[in-house]
């Protein structure tokens, strides 16, 4: 090696997306975006490739050159991208928690926030999962939930705060599913937010060990 030459880097480095990439993750996310957009202002019946490009700014070409299969392919990006965004507002509010309570019960407030929105809420609980039946987009948001809750409960009852009897990988399991339950009838009209989120607070209060 020569003087002054800098060393090489130990193991092969990440390879830089080029320009070209770049500009497509980007394009695809602004027509994700737009999806998002459409289905806000009208419902995800309502939801045409027309309206997607007058939201996106993009051709009709380009849509289903990122989206070969139309509406549908469209419809289960933005499903996934909504599970996406649930699951990062889920966390920050899980790492700002100050006890096991308030971490488990933030899964809540964050579901039962996006429920409550007229038609976003409605197709992420009511019409999504349908769509997305058995493929991958549908595991988003549950499933970093179940994990998240586990870990909650788990050093929950490493530091004494709930019964080490409880079974923390089955009771994630049932939290979520009470969850998703829930915020079904909050976005289809049939519950409300707030009665739900204290429901929900009253479950993870019986956790608590007892003294």
């Amino acid at each position: 090696m020569g003087v002054g030459a800098e060393p090489r880097a130990v193991g092969s480095a990440a390879r830089v997306p080029s320009l070209r990439e770049r500009r497509r993750v980007r394009t695809r996310a602004e027509i994700v975006e737009a999806v998002l957009a459409v289905i806000a202002e009208v419902g995800e019946a309502e939801l045409t490739i027309g309206r997607v490009t007058a939201a996106s700014g993009v051709s009709r070409g380009t849509v289903y050159a990122y989206f070969p299969d139309g509406r549908d392919e469209l419809l289960r990006a933005a499903y996934a991208r909504l599970g996406e965004r649930l699951v990062g507002r889920t966390r920050q509010a899980v790492a700002e928690a100050h006890d096991w309570r308030e971490r488990l019960a933030a899964h809540a407030a964050a579901l039962f926030e996006l429920a409550a929105d007229e038609r976003i809420g409605r197709f992420y609980n009511v019409t999504g999962p349908a769509l997305v039946a058995g493929g991958p987009e549908r595991g988003i948001g549950s499933g970093a939930s179940v994990e998240m809750m586990q870990e909650a409960i788990s050093v929950a009852q490493a530091e004494g705060g709930i019964d080490p009897a409880v079974d923390a990988a089955e009771t994630a399991v049932l939290l979520v599913g009470a969850l998703r339950e829930s915020a079904i009838r909050v976005a289809d009209g049939s519950g409300a937010s707030e009665r739900a989120y204290a429901g929900f607070r009253r479950l993870v209060d019986g956790l608590a060990a007892r003294s």
